[in-house]
């Protein structure tokens, strides 16, 4: 699917590519730079980008950014944001891949004091991919939530290190991982988080929840808490299985064909997160990727 072709005549749209940047929005680029200074809905693509720069979102206001990929070649690049004192981003991310490829790709997220981040990121990514989420709570009240869909088949290989750190006093952090795996691929996370010493009245979650549809393929999770200080909230849990065969049996017996049975259950397993996205267009071009993967593999 040609996810430029859905977001064309889109207000506020910036587009990467190796050749150029098309920019509709007053949003400020100066050496890779961007600076969103005012409240608004962003839509930032890049298409086919492969040079290795590293990008700095700056947000100084209460913004919501729809960051979207798509690839056929190898690419490589880390995206850093800088919330501001009292500023709120919401970010939707989704890294594509057209065919089978590798990418690696990081974001650095630092927040200040009563900076709020609410990020949703999917993987439903083609081949094979690196990526790196590191967010840094450096001031008091700094919150942040991550829900993460990853939908991994065809022998796709993805590597997550997802890792929150606290260092400052009366922070939270919220990790929600939803995973998905069939036809030999393969799902390898690494889920820190970290509260340093000092930094009492701070609170870190995480749960991760994996569904496997066909016995060759994999997901492995590695939850870690790294706690220096002793009055804080922390907790980490992991639930990994099979799809329920019960409940699979119900539905074939219905009428459904296989197929239909487990697109079923997995469209009530992915609807908790793309209801969270708050954009049609965007929720249907990620209905309709994590639907081709599933088709594709069933």
């Amino acid at each position: 699917m040609d996810i430029l072709k859905h977001l064309k005549g889109e207000a506020n749209l910036i587009i990467f590519t190796d050749d150029f940047i098309s920019n509709n929005t007053k949003i400020k680029i100066k050496n890779n730079h961007l600076l969103f200074d005012k409240g608004n809905e962003f839509f930032v693509f890049f298409e086919n980008y492969t040079l290795k720069n590293d990008f700095v979102f700056e947000i100084k206001n209460k913004v919501k950014i729809y960051l979207l990929t798509s690839q056929s070649k190898k690419a490589d690049y880390s995206i850093r944001f800088e919330l501001k004192e009292t500023s709120e981003l919401t970010l939707f991310t989704d890294f594509n891949a057209k065919n089978k490829t590798s990418s690696k790709h990081r974001l650095i997220i630092n927040l200040a004091k009563n900076a709020k981040l609410e990020i949703m990121n999917a993987l439903v990514f083609n081949g094979k991919i690196d990526f790196d989420l590191e967010v840094n709570l450096l001031g008091e009240l700094a919150e942040v939530t991550i829900e993460q869909l990853n939908v991994g088949a065809d022998g796709s290989h993805h590597i997550v290190n997802q890792r929150v750190n606290h260092l400052a006093k009366s922070t939270t952090s919220k990790i929600n991982n939803w995973l998905i795996t069939q036809e030999n691929a393969k799902l390898n996370y690494h889920v820190t988080g970290f509260i340093e010493k000092g930094k009492e009245l701070s609170k870190c979650h995480q749960n991760n929840k994996g569904i496997m549809l066909s016995d060759n393929s994999e997901i492995a999770v590695e939850p870690k808490l790294l706690i220096d200080e002793y009055d804080v909230e922390a907790s980490h849990g992991a639930a990994i299985g099979q799809m329920d065969e019960l409940q699979l049996y119900y539905l074939m017996s219905r009428g459904m064909t296989e197929s239909e049975a487990k697109s079923l259950i997995i469209n009530g397993y992915t609807l908790p997160f793309i209801s969270l996205i708050g954009n049609e267009k965007i929720e249907k071009i990620l209905k309709r990727q994590v639907s081709r993967v599933i088709r594709r593999n069933s």
